[in-house]
């Protein structure tokens, strides 16, 4: 059975000020995929903003759940929104990003490197923060794999895409979360299968990472610590 596909744990997410030199977004939209509803302007405030890039690479780190695996092809994910905790019971987050019901898919290919939101500093509040959350909107991905059917063993690829929250809009389409669709690639011929019951990963976290479901919505969480100062002239 096809396992939705835990590829920010092999990306990193970093951000910069728009001094730094590398690459952002404009004011007008990000970089990387859909932009609707977007909450993330940064051109009202003044002062540093922070962009938001997840880079990914092929660096190796240790897997804990025994299980094997490949390093998926054509691999992307949406992103939605990002958010800031001061401890795991804060009541309430800080949403530095949010893209409503829109997203910006990030690629997971060796060497991408997507702005997926950015804001101001001086619209954070002071604190310090202890974990980050990243919502998801769904996965795409490729891995070759052998389809046994009826005593034959035919070697091809599934691609793959699934969603990982409510109210998704792919190819027109607004889909729930656990909507996926495997096709199987042999021969010049397309066999799909789409269903609404995919299931999520649950295993423990992996590359710093773990995948966590809260009613519709699923999301990244990640360990930090981050002092945010919303009067620093520099970020």
């Amino acid at each position: 059975m096809l396992r939705p596909f835990l590829v920010l744990a092999a990306a990193s997410l970093v951000a910069c000020s728009s001094s730094d030199g590398l690459k952002i977004a404009d004011d007008t939209g990000l970089e990387g995929g859909a932009d609707t509803g977007a909450t993330d302007s940064v051109s009202d405030v003044a002062g540093p903003s922070l962009f938001f890039h997840v880079r990914t690479s092929k660096d190796g780190f240790t897997h804990v759940d025994g299980l094997a695996g490949q390093t998926a092809r054509a691999a992307k994910q949406g992103i939605r929104s990002f958010r800031l905790l001061r401890s795991a019971t804060d009541p309430a987050p800080v949403t530095v990003f949010d893209h409503g019901k829109g997203f910006v898919e990030a690629g997971y290919v060796a060497g991408d490197d997507t702005v997926v939101g950015s804001a101001k500093i001086a619209t954070l509040p002071a604190g310090d923060f202890k974990l980050a959350q990243v919502v998801v909107t769904h996965s795409r991905f490729v891995v070759s794999s052998t389809l046994h059917y009826l005593g034959a063993d035919v070697p091809g690829d599934y691609d793959c895409v699934q969603t990982l929250s409510d109210g998704v809009d792919l190819d027109g389409i607004t889909r729930a979360r656990g909507w996926y669709r495997y096709t199987f690639l042999a021969g010049g011929k397309s066999y799909p299968q789409e269903g609404t019951a995919a299931p999520l990963h649950t295993s423990p976290a992996t590359g710093g990472f773990v995948l966590r479901t809260e009613g519709a919505t699923s999301f990244y969480e990640m360990n930090l610590d981050v002092h945010v100062d919303p009067t620093a002239k520099t970020a």
